[in-house]
């Protein structure tokens, strides 16, 4: 990828509009990007970070100019792939939010340029990031580290060892996935499948005796179930028939009883409803006397009221007409005081109302006049304050140039001479290498004597291993043999458990239904003994009741007959009683009435008929006790049929059982089939902890063949091991004699005892020098700085100064009009508080035309008012002659009233009198009565029909009803048995199925931990990691040496050595091998170089397209002019790669050297953003 054009506007230091024309820029293949420190010179490749993926580098939040409300990027690029090139635009705007201050992407938009025009990638800010990422083949991380390359990183990772090279070779390489990551994921598996092991086992012990045998268990006692559920049905069934059958005959005898019992309530009310019908008359009577009775009552009120309001009226028109008299000579006081007084205050009330608006605008000239001298004293303590900053400026300056001639006087006494420099660095690196192969020749003797111990002690556990391995053998095949034994020994199965367990379960069900049916015959024995006896008792009630019922029909008949002949004889007494002599007989004829018939007497008659009633109710009385004791009888002899058919059924049953002997033998195959059970646990017992111990004790010699396989290995590898080791030893001894040799010249050409200490000292001397001249360079960046603040701040001065002036001349206007408009203020107010006086005059005023206003409503309504008053009295004095006329005319009405209907006075009338209500409540209550009493009747003659003597006793039903209700009762119970045997069998299926899945998951899941405990083991301390890391280095290392080889024309290599340190190699110097201690800071440089280049080269690997160009943000400041022209040489060369390299700097030393600039421009005081321009050397 090539830049070709950028345009920036609101990013970080740029405001408006830059555009930075990279096709003449990189037109040479080297160009710098110059301008002071914050002028904006990293912003540019911010703004390409930007632009493509989003975010920068730095992950800066607040990234939009603070004058900006937005910022905008256009940046077009050329990508070369394959021999074809094509050419992107990619646009992002990005707008702040004035509430939230958050910043949202309101354009993003990557086009593609063609030789037939433009195509629109994307056009949403992920679409544009992942497109990006599908074209150059870098994510922003990957890129930013490809075009700015960390020099400085590089060269701190040069002088880097163990812990901290490593941690920064992860970083680098992006190795975090093969190292802690990696560690963190295998454990996070590794528990992850230890968790679902635990659970697996888990649900293994919560399906523990879930086996194929407890499954045909369960199967077989479900059928003894099925067949015990349908005995129990089939009884209950046969008594469900008979409860039926009788049904019928209990319903119609309760209802028959509810109605008996309802005549009897019926008959008790008669009385009552007799009365009320005499009651209802005489109301009746009342009611029609009633409106006599009220309109005489109304009339009275109303003459009570009338006298009450003459009365009343007389005294008010007394009263208004006072009150008319004196309202008369208070209204006409208030008028005149009205017209005398009234324009007097509407003259003062204008002249105070000029007096507001001239008080308004003397305020708001003290307002403007406090602002002025409010601004004034600002801006005289802002001028001060200026001018004691101009002076400490001034002073910092001074003593900024004194420090920088300091810095550079101690650079020059410090600096060490470079022949003398190079020739104590390689005495350092012999000393160096001598003392590692020093340290190496005693670790390998060390490491030797070490091995032949290991070695001896490995054998020794070896012989002690084979004669565990031999005890092991010998207690296996003890145990082994044991267990023969035993299965020799074996006690009956399970199976014959089984079976014997449901010979006993039939057993005990046959003897329990022995027992109940033997219960049941002696009950049934009971019941039919007791039921004669109440049949006995029921049929000589019945002869006792039957013998009444003849003697008490006998005698009514006898009262019939009297009676009918007394009817007779009363019949002639009335018809002797019309007869005349003369007048013929309607009977007979006859014109003569001799011995004529006398009239009975009533009473006689009377009592006849009370003794037929008493005799008739008698009769019905018997009749019932019979029919009910007929009923009863024939249901006692259902009963009896019953109950004898019952008894006869048992005890054929029972006749040829011996209950004792069938005990005897249920209590003997219980005791056997205990004896059998304890056998069998106590069998599996042993059998179960003797297979526990065979599999311990094969564990145990399987971790002994495992541990004498590893020891075996373990000799041989360090036998071989200590071999090579001694191999190793001889020649870093010969190596060891050499450089000591060397290391003895050095010493004495140089008089340096230990190189050492020297080395340390010079870059000590190197690093301050480096230091001094970083710290030169920020004292002229400084001093630059104060003299830029420093004349901004004198322009602000003058500034300051003309304002004070103008506010000076205002102030004096301002006050002349204050005074002018004071004194007519004044003479207005005469002194006082203009809203008190306004306030005073305004009350005056409507106090007095409030006054006459009220006055003349009270004068007006007071005549209204005796009008009206005169008026009601003339009325209520006609109402009075009307009203007495009306009162003595209802009286008399009323007092022909009662006379006609019966009632002595007004007071006997009110005591009967019911509203229309109560009455029509009363003839409802007499109406149901005669209704419901006819009802009953019927009801009880149609039941009697139906039963025709058929009972059932309460006792007989109820013990019916509950012998089907316990019968109901148990055999749900054994349903529900049955339902839960059925769903157990249902759940035991399924148990196996998932007891054989988890057996099955259980065996992978240990063999996956098996394998993740082996890889956690290898991935600890980070070793794969250092494995990856050091085959990256080697890798990155030959790359860099080559590129090394290039830019210092063949002098310089770059090697690493056996603990992966980096090391120089100076060809020019007999190939001698320094450590990058010894560096120089060119030396330094060229190497970090060559690593920064070789590693943007790796990371472009990654990349679909190849980045041709990058940027050095380099501290250029801190290298001396030998070392920059070194630098510069250097990177000339690179131009042959096709590469373009920018130089972002702030050294003017350097704007010489290159052949293109990009100047950037710092932001200036008046609020104008960075700005650029490109110039040629």
């Amino acid at each position: 990828m090539r830049p070709l054009k950028l345009k920036i506007a609101g990013l970080n230091s740029f405001v408006e509009e830059q555009i930075i024309d990279f096709e003449v820029l990189t037109e040479k293949g080297l160009f710098g990007i110059f301008g002071p420190t914050g002028s904006g010179k990293s912003t540019i490749i911010d703004a390409i970070t930007l632009s493509m993926y989003g975010k920068i580098p730095r992950n800066s939040k607040d990234f939009i100019n603070t004058q900006s409300t937005s910022m905008s990027l256009t940046y077009q690029f050329e990508i070369g792939v394959d021999g074809a090139r094509k050419r992107y635009i990619v646009e992002r705007n990005v707008k702040r939010d004035a509430k939230s201050g958050g910043y949202k992407t309101t354009l993003a938009r990557l086009r593609e340029i063609g030789e037939s025009g433009e195509r629109v990638l994307a056009e949403k800010d992920r679409e544009v990031q992942q497109k990006i990422v599908d074209l150059i083949g870098l994510t922003a991380e990957d890129f930013t580290r490809s075009v700015v390359l960390p020099q400085g990183k590089f060269s701190e990772f040069l002088k880097l060892t163990g812990k901290e090279r490593r941690d920064m070779l992860e970083r680098i390489f992006g190795l975090e996935k093969y190292g802690s990551k990696l560690l963190v994921r295998i454990r996070d598996v590794k528990r992850e499948k230890s968790n679902l092991l635990n659970e697996v086992n888990a649900k293994l012990s919560q399906h523990e005796g879930v086996t194929k045998e407890a499954l045909e268990d369960l199967k077989k006692k479900f059928e003894i179930l099925k067949e015990e559920e349908k005995t129990l049905k089939e009884q209950k069934d046969k008594l469900d028939k008979e409860r039926e059958k009788l049904k019928g005959i209990w319903e119609k005898q309760q209802e028959l009883n509810q109605f008996l019992h309802k005549k009897e309530v019926l008959d008790q009310q008669l009385k009552e409803i007799e009365d009320k019908k005499e009651k209802l008359k005489k109301a009746e009577k009342a009611l029609s006397v009633k409106p006599y009775i009220d309109s005489l009552v109304e009339t009275e009120k109303k003459l009570i009221l009338n006298q009450k309001d003459v009365e009343k009226y007389s005294k008010e028109l007394e009263e208004a007409e006072k009150l008319l008299e004196k309202v008369e000579k208070e209204y006409e006081a208030s008028l005149k005081e009205k017209e005398e007084k009234i324009p007097l205050i509407i003259e003062k009330e204008e002249r105070l109302k000029r007096a507001f608006k001239l008080r308004d605008e003397i305020k708001k000239i003290n307002s403007e006049r406090e602002k002025l001298v409010k601004e004034y004293k600002d801006l005289k303590k802002q001028i001060d304050g200026i001018e004691r900053e101009i002076k400490a400026l001034s002073d910092s300056i001074d003593i900024a140039k004194r420090q920088l001639g300091e810095k550079e006087k101690r650079i020059n006494e410090i600096k060490v001479d470079s022949n003398k420099r190079e020739k104590i660095f390689a005495a350092f690196e012999i000393q160096k290498e001598f003392e590692r192969a020093d340290k190496e020749k005693k670790e390998k003797e060390k490491r030797i004597l070490e091995l032949k111990e290991l070695i001896g002690k490995q054998q020794k556990d070896i012989e002690k291993i084979d004669n565990l391995l031999k005890r092991k053998e010998k207690e296996i095949q003890e145990v082994d043999n044991n267990i023969k034994k035993l299965e020799m020994q074996k006690p009956p199965t399970n199976e014959d458990l089984l079976d014997l367990q449901k010979s006993l379960e039939r057993k005990r069900v046959e003897i329990l239904e022995l027992k109940e049916k033997e219960k049941l015959k002696n009950e049934a024995e009971n019941n039919l003994k007791e039921i004669l006896k109440i049949k006995e008792e029921i049929n000589n009630e019945i002869k006792e009741i039957e013998e009444k019922l003849k003697n008490k029909n006998n005698s009514l008949e006898e009262v019939k007959k009297d009676i009918e002949e007394l009817v007779k004889n009363n019949m002639a007494g009335e018809l002797a009683e019309g007869l005349k002599e003369g007048v013929p007989c309607p009977v007979c004829g006859s014109i003569h009435h001799v011995r004529l018939a006398q009239k009975v007497e009533e009473d006689l008659i009377k009592e006849k008929q009370e003794i037929k009633a008493n005799l008739e109710k008698d009769i019905m009385d018997y009749q019932s006790k019979l029919f009910k004791l007929k009923g009863e009888l024939s249901g006692i002899e259902v009963k009896e049929e019953m109950y004898k058919k019952e008894y006869d059924k048992l005890w054929d049953i029972l006749k040829d059982i011996n209950l004792l002997k069938l005990e005897e033998e249920l209590n003997k195959m219980e005791s056997d089939f205990i004896q059998w059970k304890e056998k069998l646990e106590k069998w599996n017992k042993s059998k179960e902890g003797l297979e526990t111990l065979i599999k311990k004790l094969k564990e145990e010699k399987a971790s002994l063949d495992l541990e004498h396989t590893r020891l075996k290995e373990g000799i041989n590898k360090d036998i071989s091991l200590l071999k090579e080791f001694e191999s190793s030893l001889e020649a870093i001894s010969i190596t060891y004699s050499e450089l000591e040799g060397q290391l003895r010249i050095s010493r004495e050409e140089l008089g340096i005892s230990d190189f050492k200490e020297k080395v340390e000292e010079i870059n000590q001397k190197e690093r301050e020098i480096e230091g001094l001249r970083n710290e030169i360079e920020n004292f002229k960046n400084t001093i630059e700085e104060l003299t830029n603040k420093k004349e901004t701040l004198s322009n602000n001065l003058n500034a300051l100064s003309i304002r004070k002036g103008q506010i000076e001349e205002i102030g004096k206007e301002k006050s002349k009009n204050l005074r002018e408009r004071q004194q007519e203020f004044d003479s207005l107010s005469e002194g006082r508080d203009i809203e008190e006086y306004l306030k005073e005059i305004q009350y005056n005023k409507e106090k007095i035309t409030k006054m006459e206003s009220v006055l003349k409503e009270t004068l007006e309504k007071a005549r209204k008012d005796k009008q009206n008053i005169e008026s009601k009295k003339i009325s209520a004095c006609k109402s009075r002659d009307l009203l007495n006329n009306m009162f003595r005319e209802q009286s008399e009405k009323l007092e022909n009233a009662l006379l006609e209907k019966g009632f002595k006075d007004k007071k006997e009338a009110l005591e009967y009198l019911l509203d229309s209500e109560n009455i029509k409540k009363i003839e409802e209550e007499i109406k149901n009565f005669e209704n419901e009493y006819v009802s009953v009747n019927k009801s009880i003659d149609r039941l009697m029909e139906i039963l025709k003597g058929q009972k059932i006793n309460e006792e007989e039903w109820n013990q019916l009803e509950e012998s089907i209700k316990g019968l109901e009762q148990v055999l749900n119970e054994k349903r529900k048995e049955i339902g839960a045997t059925e769903k157990a069998i249902s759940d035991m299926q399924e148990n196996l199925q998932k007891v054989e899945e988890f057996t099955k998951q259980k065996k992978e899941l240990e063999r996956v931990v098996d394998i993740l405990n082996e890889l956690d083991n290898l991935f600890q301390g980070n070793k794969f990691v250092d494995f990856i890391a050091a085959r990256q280095l080697k890798y990155i290392t030959f790359f860099a040496s080559k590129r090394l080889k290039e830019i210092s024309r063949g002098r310089y290599a770059l090697e690493i050595d056996s603990d992966n340190n980096f090391v120089m190699r100076d060809d020019f110097n007999g190939g001698v091998r320094r450590s990058v201690d010894t560096l120089s800071g060119g030396e330094t440089f060229l190497t970090s170089l060559s690593l920064a280049l070789a590693l943007s080269s790796h990371i472009q690997l990654k990349g679909r397209a190849p980045l041709e160009f990058f940027f050095l943000d380099e501290g250029f400041g801190s290298l001396d002019a030998e070392l920059l022209d070194i630098v510069m040489t250097s990177l000339e060369r690179l131009k042959k790669d096709k590469m373009v390299v920018g130089i972002i700097s702030h050294v003017d030393e350097l704007k010489g050297r290159v052949p293109v600039k990009l100047i950037v421009t710092p932001p200036a005081v008046s609020g104008e953003g960075s700005k650029v321009r490109i110039e040629y050397t």
